[in-house]
């Protein structure tokens, strides 16, 4: 019967059809499942690259940050050593001029002593108070006495001015070695954080690789995924 034969060409023909939109449709829901969740991937791995990629740059600020203190410290414990040394130097240069000095005054201050000594033993007593054995003695004796009392005035001065800076001295070489101390704690400190900072950072380098890595691998799946599902347009000679 060719009827019967056409009719069941065209009963094969729906059948095929009907089968290939069930594939295709099939295909489809595949495609629109694997494209929506690989694109959550996708978004999930972009996301959490930048987030370590922020915290990469947070990490190197703070390192750089870090060691520009560091380097500062430096320069002021440099400082404050060479103002030490040079203070040091300015103190000894002092002290030995006061040594020098107060020995000069020391001397002449025993000599005028020892003179009027020898002067009141030799003229006596009486002399001394009434100045009765000739005005050039008298004068002799008087020129003794205000020598006596300027050497006396300029070894007390001496001796004070001595005094006043070993107590400068000594206040500024305990202030050098606080601040020494406190610097170089500081120092030691930031020294300290820096390490771990950089162990930190080379461990959000390494996730952040991993991280990356994962996300070439979903592009690339990507790629492949929607070379398959996204329909290309049918070239003129098949069709």
């Amino acid at each position: 019967d060719p009827f019967a034969k056409v009719k069941g060409l065209i009963e094969n023909m729906i059948a095929k059809l009907e089968q290939e939109a069930a594939e295709e449709a099939k295909a489809k829901a595949f495609c629109d499942k694997e494209t929506k969740k690989t694109n959550a991937k996708i978004d999930k791995h972009k996301s959490t690259v930048e987030d370590f990629t922020a915290k990469v740059d947070s990490a190197k600020a703070r390192i750089a940050k870090l060691k520009e203190q560091v380097s500062i410290l430096g320069k002021e414990l440099k400082n404050i050593a060479d103002d030490q040394a040079e203070a040091t130097k300015i103190r000894n240069e002092q002290r030995a001029e006061f040594e020098e000095v107060e020995a000069d005054y020391q001397n002449g201050l025993e000599g005028v002593e020892k003179a009027l000594k020898v002067l009141r033993d030799y003229f006596g007593e009486s002399f001394v108070q009434t100045g009765q054995k000739g005005d050039a003695a008298s004068s002799i004796i008087g020129i003794l006495e205000v020598a006596q009392s300027d050497f006396g005035r300029l070894l007390a001065e001496a001796r004070e001015t001595e005094s006043s800076a070993a107590i400068e001295f000594e206040q500024m070489t305990e202030e050098s070695k606080l601040a020494t101390a406190t610097k170089t704690a500081d120092v030691k400190g930031k020294t300290a954080e820096i390490q771990r900072v950089e162990h930190t950072l080379s461990e959000l380098l390494d996730d952040r690789d991993n991280e990356q890595e994962e996300l070439d691998s979903v592009l690339e799946y990507l790629s492949k995924l929607n070379s398959k599902c996204v329909a290309k347009p049918e070239p003129y000679e098949e069709r």
